[in-house]
This record gives structure tokens, C-alpha cells and sequence, in this order.
């Protein structure tokens, strides 16, 4: 995925749709702003009529009622700003959460090969550390750096009013403030994207680390993973270090207007006074609102650079959000009765993860209904594969994959899952109860029947030797069980969701031989009459199978009976 440069303002247009349904309350609020900022203002102004009216001309009954009109006015400025604060605060954080909610979603509807060509640390660092940079753009970022841009344009236009020449004189250091940032700015999107992605390097090697940590420690490689891990640490550093000098160029245009500041005040201004062309009291007004310009125009160039950051994140989730999603429903069929036989078909299927290597080439076969077969073949021949065509997670790239003689994408997937289930070989458990892990497949079913499902993939008796029985959490991965205890509880959340199709794909690779007998039996008898799917190396697994499907390298070498391949073998 390739970054695009556009601008900002285009990006912010690419997330209108989430702003559109609030676009109400943000305008309310960044009208709150325009007035809570204008009421900030009047201040320095109160200190000009103090001077030159009460402290210099002597006319004290104005006094109080100058002090009340400010406070008072100071009182409203605090709450709008707090209110204010609270209702951007609210929905700009309803906007962030639905857009990492529509993100996550996405990632559920992409074609699966995209993980399998991106490291998954840099995928998490794209959903957590890169979303909250959008997040920390307009919840923080965008509304402080309006309020900036506010306060400098109001003191400005108060500073031209009170003396346009001295105004002037102060914002001669514009062209050159400009020029900085038209000059830093690529500089900083491309320091700002090679950090991103180091961040992402880093967060994919913490979590193969920290997800390896037995098979670290076996070999004694703790040393090198930390050595590896601050190797990584030194790459980011140069970036961050050039980052910094970036900031420092930015910060020089506040140096630059302190420095003209003072000269047009204490220079230019004096001079005034003593001509006697401008009171004491404009002149403090002036320097007042001159000082205050000073905090807003820093936060305006730390803001810039916030903003290019978070502009490199953006991008990075855009490139994800860009991706075309696999059509969950690509078609509306559902057999009238809801009846499947469970004859499966492939009719000339070809398939290729890379282009450059194809996994299937004009493969044709038949998994008859009811019955048990078994796929047989070396590693990496493509039996795991076909496993999740027939689970419609990838589109063959040619040919089809049918069911009960229908196209698998004439069929609602949705549905088409429920009536198959795959047990594969690469287990994973939530951290979370054994309860919830077996559950998982059915949210709606009931103790009794995640007890039943227990019972048929033998480990019932297993669990309620525990302590906590059903409600023992399993640890991160299941780490805290055996392989073939993860197994078994794998099995009973697949048999929970009753398919009329099961697909073992070394479903029983870490089981004793007598739980597997035991377990092989009361499958069978749960799934009698229904299509069983075996993919196995194991002589004692597929020996009671009605078909076995063979494969070499070449493709498909064999598709007969399980007796007379057994007899040939």
C-alpha cells in the first residue's frame, strides 16, 4: 500500500460523511468558539480605558462599573468555553469511535490475503496508535488550533484598529514565516511517515516477541531479542531527532515576532508617546494584545506540526478503509425448505494467494453427501485451501465450488456459514472462560447445550475437574491448556453450532489415540448422515473414511474409495 500525498483539507473531505449527521452541533459549536474567544479579548481593552480615563483624566465614578462589566464578561467567556468544550468534546468523540468501529468492521470484510501480506503488528498499530492520532486530531488538535486562528485574527484586526502602522510593523515577519513552513513542510510528512512506520515495526516485533516468550526463552535468545528491539529503537531516534529539528525551525517564527515586538512597542511606540500621537493607555493595550498574540502564534506552529502527523496517520488509515472488501452477500439464495444434502463439487478450480504461484490448477473432485472423506496429500499440496473455498473465505479465481449442485455465490453467505464448520489444525482461544470460548459459536445457546457439545468432544469431564470449571479462563491463546485440551474445546464449538457440514482440518493432530477413537465415534454419530470432511497425515484417521481424495505437487492423484486406496498403499 502506497501512501498518497493530498491535502488536508481533502482529507477532512474524506471523513465528511461522519461529520455530515453532526454538522449542527460542530457549527453551534465553533460559533461558541468565534464568541467565546472575542469576549477573551476585551481584557487589554478595559486596561486602556483604566489607564487614560480613570488613572490619567481622574474619572473614578466609572471605576466599578468598568471592574463589574469585565468580570461579568470574563464569568460568561468561562462557562461558553467550558460548555463549549464539553459539547465538542462529546460528539467529536462519537465521530472518532464510529470511524474506529467502521475501521474494525472493514478489516472483517477484507480479503484475507491482505493479512497475510502485512505484519499484524503494523495492522494493530494502524487501529490503536494511528487512530488515536485522527482522534487526538479533532477532538484536540483542530478545535485548539481554530481558537489559535481566532485569537490571531481578532487581536489583529484589535491591533490594527488601535494603530495600523505599529500593526504593520508587527507582522513584517510573515513572508518569512511562510516561507519556513512551505519549505519545512514535505520535510516533516516524510519524517512523519517514516516514524509511523517504525512505530509499526515495533509494535509487530513486541507482539511476536511477547506472543513467543516460551519459545524465546527455549533457546536462550533473550539477549538478542533485546538487542534486536533496541537496534529498532535506534532507527526511530534519527527520526525523532530530525522531527525535533523540524520543530525547532517552525518555532522560530514566534522568535522572529518577539524580537520585531519589542522593537515596534519599546521603539516605535515610545516614540509615539512622546510625540505625543498615541496615549499611554493604546500603548499598553497594544503591547497587551501584542503578548497575547505571541502564545496563539506557537500553538499555530506546534499545531502544524500535530497536524502533518496526524495527516501521515489518516493516510495510513485511509489506505486500509481504501481496500475493496469481499462481498459478504454475494448472492440471496436459501433452499426454500433450508434443506442441505451436503454434496460438494469443485468443477475446474484454479486458485493463487500470489499470482506468480498457483495453489490449485483445474482441480475437479466431489465430497458426496453423508458420507466421510478424507484429503489426503504432502504439505503445501493446497488441502487446507480447498477447505476455505468450501468455506467461501476466498472466490476460486477460476472454475467453481459447488453445493448441492448450486454455486457457492448464488448462496447468502451469512446462511451458507451456518450449515459449515471448519476445525483446523491452528487453534485459537480468547482470553476469556472455556464457557465463552465454546459459546463463541452460538451466543444464544444455553449451558445445557455447551455442556452437551463438551460431553460429545470429550473434555466435559476434563473441565469440571477444574476449580472453576466452566467459567476457568483459558489465558491469552488458550496458554494455560494443553494442545489437545484446546483441540477438544475447539471441536465442542464447532459441534454447538450443529452444520450439516464439519470440516476437520488436523482437527485431531495433538490427541491420544484413545480419546480420538472416542471422540471419531461420537462424532460420527452426531454427524450421521451428514458430510464430514477429514484432512489428516494419520493412518488411524482416515482408515474409517467412505472416499479418500489424494494429492501430490502435480494436483489430484487419486479419488476413490478409502479401501481400495488403503489396499494400494
Amino acid at each position: 500500500m502506497e501512501s498518497k500525498d493530498v491535502s488536508f483539507l481533502e482529507q477532512i473531505q474524506y471523513i465528511g460523511k461522519y461529520l455530515r449527521p453532526h454538522k449542527r452541533i460542530l457549527i453551534f459549536s465553533f460559533l461558541l468558539s468565534g464568541v467565546s474567544t472575542a469576549l477573551g479579548m476585551i481584557q487589554p481593552y478595559f486596561a486602556k480605558i483604566l489607564i487614560d480615563k480613570v488613572f490619567i483624566d481622574r474619572q473614578s465614578q466609572i471605576l466599578i462599573p468598568l471592574l463589574l462589566a469585565l468580570i461579568s464578561l470574563l464569568i460568561i467567556s468561562f462557562i461558553i468555553r467550558v460548555s463549549n468544550s464539553y459539547i465538542y468534546t462529546l460528539y467529536s468523540s462519537r465521530i472518532l469511535f464510529k470511524m474506529r468501529e467502521d475501521l474494525f468492521e472493514h478489516l472483517q470484510r477484507i480479503p484475507l490475503n491482505f493479512f497475510t501480506k502485512r505484519k499484524i503488528g503494523d495492522i494493530f498499530s494502524r487501529i490503536a496508535s494511528d487512530m488515536a492520532d485522527v482522534q487526538a486530531l479533532v477532538t484536540e488538535t483542530i478545535p485548539h488550533y481554530l481558537f489559535n486562528f481566532l485569537t490571531c485574527l481578532i487581536t489583529a484586526m484589535i491591533l490594527f484598529w488601535l494603530n495600523w502602522k505599529m500593526a504593520l510593523l508587527s507582522l513584517s515577519f510573515l513572508p518569512a514565516a511562510l516561507y519556513i513552513i512551505h519549505r519545512i513542510r514535505p520535510k516533516i510528512m516524510e519524517l512523519s511517515r517514516h516514524v509511523a512506520e517504525s512505530n509499526a515495526d515495533i509494535a509487530h516485533f513486541l507482539f511476536e516477541s511477547l506472543s513467543n516468550t516460551s519459545l524465546i526463552r527455549a533457546f536462550g535468545a533473550e539477549t538478542p531479542e533485546c538487542e534486536k528491539l533496541k537496534e529498532k529503537q535506534s532507527g526511530i531516534l534519527k527520526f525523532l531527532l530530525r522531527y525535533q529539528i523540524m520543530g525547532v525551525f517552525s518555532g522560530s517564527v514566534p522568535t522572529m515576532f518577539t524580537v520585531i515586538n519589542t522593537l515596534v512597542v519599546f521603539g516605535y511606540g515610545g516614540f509615539l508617546v512622546l510625540e505625543d500621537t498615541l496615549s499611554i493607555g493604546s500603548l499598553v493595550a497594544f503591547s497587551v494584545y501584542q503578548g497575547r498574540v505571541f502564545a496563539p502564534l506557537q500553538g499555530l506552529m506546534d499545531g502544524f506540526l500535530v497536524i502533518q502527523k496526524s495527516r501521515v496517520s489518516l493516510t495510513r488509515v485511509r489506505e486500509i478503509l481504501d481496500i475493496e472488501p469481499v462481498s459478504t452477500e454475494n448472492g440471496d439464495h436459501v433452499p426454500e425448505d433450508g434443506a442441505v444434502r451436503g454434496d460438494i463439487a469443485f468443477k475446474n478450480v484454479s486458485f493463487a494467494y500470489d499470482e506468480n504461484e498457483p495453489v490449485l490448477r483445474n482441480l475437479s473432485f466431489q465430497i458426496p453427501s453423508g458420507k466421510i472423506t478424507a484429503l489426503v496429500g504432502p504439505s503445501g499440496v493446497g488441502k487446507t485451501t480447498i477447505c476455505h473455498l468450501i468455506l467461501k473465505l476466498f472466490d476460486p479465481d477460476s472454475g467453481q465450488v459447488t453445493l448441492d449442485g448450486t454455486d457457492l455465490n448464488r448462496f447468502r453467505t451469512g446462511w451458507l456459514r451456518k450449515q459449515i464448520t471448519l476445525v483446523s489444525q491452528d487453534i485459537f482461544l480468547f482470553h476469556t472462560s472455556i464457557l465463552e470460548n465454546i459459546r463463541f459459536s452460538d451466543p444464544r445457546a444455553s449451558n445445557e447445550a455447551i455442556e452437551a457439545a463438551a460431553k460429545a468432544a470429550c473434555i466435559h469431564e476434563f473441565i469440571l475437574s477444574l476449580p472453576d470449571g466452566y467459567h476457568t479462563v483459558v489465558g491469552d491463546r488458550g496458554v494455560r491448556l494443553s494442545g489437545g485440551q484446546k483441540q477438544r474445546i475447539s471441536i465442542a464449538r464447532s459441534i454447538l453450532l450443529d452444520p450439516k457440514i464439519l470440516i476437520l482440518d488436523e482437527a485431531t493432530a495433538f490427541l491420544d489415540a484413545s480419546v480420538e477413537e472416542r471422540l471419531k465415534e461420537t462424532i460420527k454419530f452426531l454427524m450421521k448422515d451428514r458430510t464430514i470432511l477429514i484432512v489428516s497425515h494419520r493412518f488411524s484417521t482416515i482408515q474409517h473414511a467412505d472416499k479418500i481424495i489424494a494429492f501430490e505437487k502435480e494436483g489430484l492423484v487419486y479419488e476413490d474409495t478409502a479401501e481400495a486406496y488403503l489396499n494400494e498403499s
